[in-house]
């Protein structure tokens, strides 16, 4: 199961021009993680070593972290920045991914930015016969992305990795509504606490779960949503959300407070929406 040809090879247009830059940043650490150090890290993956101290807000909020140094200036200077507000008509091509995740242990860690789960083997999404493989996935309160101006209660980023170390984050958006029975299974473990990786005993985590059943999706060309908001990052948001409670978002938003970046720059880029086809 593949992409259609036209569809497949835009999408491979598009990730290759994130390639041109994803290799030689920092582009594995902190809220998208260090995709072989998940939990370690940020949470879309730059090398924590190489990342200042930073937050959401007040002076080292997401308006100063290009001022904190090295690599950090693609965070103010990059044209390929993330998240976006997907508005707009765009090409819809047919098509079919293959999602090959499956159930696994896992961990679970509040690292000050965000909650990452970490899951040991889960199995992850070809694309053009190119396997990504899940390395984490962690959430945002609010949602990053925007579709349409409109944003969310939450949104989930899931981390991938290929073989050659090329980012894909797949980005579902969760909006107020009915609780959802997965997160209300996740939640009871959630970290009070920063610190280091726990383990999620009695539960196996399967990414799937947490996705819409609905092939339906957003790509485009962007980058780390943390510092070093390193480019290079191909990215599949879900074009439709998700539901969580009111409770459920809260929990959460208590626990590390809005940890979501603004809306970025579109810069005249592509993007594509994409749509399960037989």
């Amino acid at each position: 199961m593949r992409l259609t040809a036209l569809a497949c090879s835009a999408l491979v247009l598009l990730s290759a021009c994130a390639k041109k830059e994803a290799h030689g940043d920092a582009a594995l650490g902190d809220s998208h993680g260090d995709p072989h150090a998940a939990p370690q890290g940020d949470a879309h993956g730059a090398k924590t070593e190489a990342v200042a101290h930073w937050t959401y807000e007040g002076k080292e909020g997401p308006e100063h972290w290009a001022a904190m140094g090295g690599d950090n200036a693609a965070c103010g200077a990059g044209h390929r920045q993330s998240p976006i507000d997907i508005a707009g008509k765009t090409p819809q091509k047919a098509a079919k991914i293959q999602f090959a995740y499956h159930s696994s242990t896992a961990t679970i860690q509040n690292n000050g930015h965000t909650v990452v789960v970490a899951p040991a083997d889960a199995g992850g999404v070809i694309l053009d016969s190119t396997v990504y493989t899940l390395k984490q996935f962690h959430f945002h309160s609010p949602s990053e992305h925007a579709i349409n101006g409109q944003r969310t209660a939450l949104e989930t980023h899931f981390v991938h990795q290929n073989e050659h170390g090329d980012l894909l984050v797949i980005g579902v958006m969760s909006d107020i509504g009915n609780a959802d029975p997965m997160l209300a299974s996740l939640w009871t473990y959630l970290p009070t606490d920063p610190g280091q990786p726990l383990p999620l005993n009695d539960i196996l985590i399967n990414a799937q779960d947490l996705m819409p059943g609905t092939e339906d999706f957003y790509v485009y060309a962007g980058s780390l949503t943390t510092p070093p908001c390193s480019e290079g990052v191909t990215w599949m948001v879900f074009s439709s959300p998700l539901s969580v409670s009111a409770e459920q978002a809260d929990a959460f938003s208590r626990l590390v407070g809005p940890n979501s970046r603004p809306l970025q720059a579109r810069n005249e880029r592509d993007f594509l929406h994409i749509s399960g086809g037989a």
